[in-house]
């Protein structure tokens, strides 16, 4: 099966499976359905109300002007919204995410909407040209906004369930309640990194240095030591995830 492989700057390897060509078009196709759903629905509310005076018209094209917006900018709202997928996305069970595993920001998403007509021309030509010869399986707004399209199955599957710090008694009273603002790229590099054998001493350097970037992020302090800090971050999240909060 073939993979993304990321080396993070904590000396921890993510690997993602890519979403396949197929994946993406077919996303971008049921996507561009909703889209014409939503304008011949629009299109229905004009024609049924240009019976109105001149004036009222006037107005009704502005309003319909700011109703079309959310086609326009279909892909950088949805992918705002429903972090980083779109309707299409989510029905195939694929989304965005930063080449580390972290959530993107409004500028990713931004710079994939941009770049998209380029992507898309001739036909889908080019950014499908881009994701099957490039490295990490990217099209031109990926790389200029350093993220990949991955499917969703894999995201979740990279979790060890056997590992102490995955399993919580069913009244399990989680520590922190800031666990739940880091994403799941953030948590699956923890949880890689703690269960890392390879090169001890390496590992528990990059433990101390992610640990303290968590407790940075967070506004956390704790005195618990690295590790247990970090386990017990891995455990409160996956606490709120099973109460999908």
């Amino acid at each position: 099966m073939e993979s993304i492989d990321v080396l993070t700057g904590q000396h921890v390897t993510i690997k993602y499976e890519p979403a396949s060509v197929i994946q993406r078009m077919g996303a971008i196709l049921l996507d561009s359905l909703f889209m014409g759903l939503y304008a011949i629905a629009l299109m229905g509310l004009m024609f049924a109300l240009l019976y109105n005076t001149f004036s009222e018209k006037i107005g009704l094209f502005f309003v319909l002007g700011i109703l079309y917006l959310p086609i326009i900018c279909y892909h950088v709202l949805f992918e705002s919204l429903m972090n980083g997928q779109t309707p299409g996305k989510s029905i195939l069970k694929i989304k965005v995410t930063n080449v580390d595993g972290s959530t993107p920001g409004f500028l990713a998403y931004f710079l994939r909407w941009i770049l998209r007509p380029i992507d898309m021309f001739p036909y889908g030509g080019i950014g499908a040209f881009c994701i099957i010869f490039s490295k990490n399986h990217q099209r031109l707004g990926d790389m200029a906004a350093g993220t990949v399209v991955v499917k969703m199955s894999t995201t979740s599957s990279k979790y060890n369930l056997n590992n102490d710090f995955y399993e919580f008694e069913e009244k399990y009273q989680p520590t922190y309640k800031e666990a739940d603002q880091l994403s799941e790229g953030q948590i699956r590099l923890i949880s890689n990194l703690l269960q890392d054998p390879a090169n001890k001493s390496e590992t528990e350097y990059a433990i101390i240095l992610l640990a303290e970037k968590i407790r940075k992020k967070l506004n956390i302090n704790s005195k618990q030591n690295d590790r247990d800090f970090l386990e017990t971050i891995v455990k409160d999240y996956n606490h709120y995830a099973a109460l999908e909060i």
